[in-house]
């Protein structure tokens, strides 16, 4: 009697599952796309089928009149997704040609790599993505998000090092604190000291610079002996993240207001220490720091780094935009000085780092920066070859780790590795020139677009 009442019983639920639904995934709540959170974006988001999407990359702020190439970052989280087979995600209108593997995180915290076999690309050039979830709600991203919340997380755990101070110099023009962090031993005499300059994000979405400031600053803080060294010797000044407002919104590489603060450093005519009255805010704030370590009597700035990624093909490693060249190319003596300091930098990390890690140089870096609005063009038309002032990509791909695709955790190794190569420059070290030609490669890879690079000023414009 009791098994009877029991087939009985399950027999009953069965039917009311079929009635009312439960149970049956088909009418189980409907997968949703959003980008309501902090750094999310995407346009048009189109349903397909219930396991089928087609998502149109955003131009920053919705401006259709931006560059195409501006159409990079996309960041969405899937709600009710299924987890009982694939969902296809088809990304659409990118202004980017290469192939890459994105990114998925089930908590925001711990991120994923899509396998290769999960990322393909369609007959319209266009990637899509499929994959089955292990849980309902997932976030996807075009590289691994690094977000206003996340600095100002990682400012708490750091704050309170007898090493560090955080200061709040600027707003950006919606009222977040631009945030500067010194770091040096404040016991040790100002007068044998150096001053090493560093600005990061100015383009937003622009990620991998803010990995780099982890490693690098957690290893001048790690209280190793060469970090003591090095803390006794040098003033660190870091704005992490310059285009606060960009990073909030979501967007790749403008504010709010469809700036390049890349490209916006616009030289007071009368005195070029100066800058326009009209530059964006989050500019001026930099430059009137920058000013100040150069006009208040203390040690000088010898270093002037600006942080960048660069969208390009998966095994483009990382970079440097090195300028002018050498004297037997026609360059003045203070230009080929500016070159050699840059060259020899290069060289130092690349010791400290690795040769098969990094692009060759170029055989000529150009002067064509010098007549464009960067902030490099500040530092060269006041203080010269005084100040080995130049920009560093990182990239996305594989970034000379093939087969595998770079990580966090391998850019914060390059900003270990770019620490101690400041150190060496400081100290007036030497390296072994690395090869300066496409054609050499230890790896024996070859470049897809080998047009692309050695970069240029131009190509600084560019992307």
């Amino acid at each position: 009697m009791l098994y009877t009442i029991i087939i009985r019983s399950t027999l009953l639920l069965l039917v009311i599952s079929l009635l009312t639904g439960c149970g049956d995934s088909s009418s189980a709540p409907g997968t949703t796309v959003t980008t309501a959170f902090e750094s999310g974006s995407i346009g048009t988001v189109v349903k397909v089928s219930a396991t089928e999407w087609e998502l149109t990359i955003a131009d920053d702020n919705n401006n259709s009149s931006l560059p195409a190439t501006w159409r990079s970052w996309w960041y969405v989280r899937m709600d009710n997704a299924a987890t009982h087979t694939p969902t296809t995600v088809t990304l659409k209108n990118s202004g980017w040609i290469y192939y890459y593997l994105p990114i998925y995180s089930y908590d925001q915290k711990t991120w994923h790599r899509f396998d290769e076999s999960e990322v393909t690309r369609n007959q319209n050039n266009e990637l899509v993505v499929r994959k089955q979830y292990a849980q309902p709600t997932v976030w996807i991203a075009r590289f691994y998000p690094y977000t206003f919340s996340d600095l100002e997380n990682y400012l708490r755990r750091i704050a309170g090092s007898p090493f560090l101070e955080i200061q709040v110099p600027g707003y950006s023009q919606n009222g977040r604190p631009l945030y500067l962090l010194k770091l040096t031993d404040p016991n040790s005499p100002v007068a044998t000291k150096k001053r090493i300059f560093i600005h990061a994000r100015t383009h937003p979405a622009e990620t991998p610079p803010s990995f780099l400031l982890e490693g690098l600053i957690g290893s001048l803080l790690s209280g190793s002996n060469a970090a003591a060294t090095l803390l006794a010797h040098t003033e660190f000044y870091i704005f992490p993240m310059h285009n606060v407002d960009g990073v909030i919104a979501g967007n790749y590489r403008s504010t709010p207001k469809s700036e390049n603060l890349e490209v916006m450093w616009y030289l007071d005519a009368a005195n070029p220490i100066n800058l326009r009255a009209d530059v964006p805010q989050e500019i001026s704030v930099i430059h009137r720091y920058a000013k100040q370590l150069m006009s208040d009597g203390g040690p000088p700035v010898v270093i002037a780094l600006n942080l960048h990624a660069s969208n390009s093909e998966p095994d483009i490693r990382t970079f440097f935009y090195p300028h002018f060249g050498t004297t037997a190319q026609g360059y003045t003596a203070p230009q080929a000085a500016l070159w050699n300091s840059q060259i020899r930098f290069i060289d130092l990390l690349a010791a400290r780092y690795s040769v098969d890690l990094l692009e060759p140089a170029p055989e000529n870096g150009g002067s064509g920066f010098v007549n464009n609005p960067f902030p490099e063009s500040w530092w060269w038309a006041n203080f010269q070859d005084t100040v080995m002032a130049m920009t560093i990509e990182m990239t996305y791909g594989r970034a000379g780790f093939a087969p595998r695709w770079v990580t966090p955790d391998d850019t914060r190794q390059l900003g270990t590795a770019l620490l101690w190569a400041i150190g060496d420059y400081c100290s007036g070290a030497s390296a072994a020139k690395t090869a300066r030609t496409v054609a050499d490669n230890s790896t024996g890879r070859q470049l897809l677009y080998p047009a692309w690079y050695p970069p240029n000023a131009a190509d600084e414009l560019k992307y």
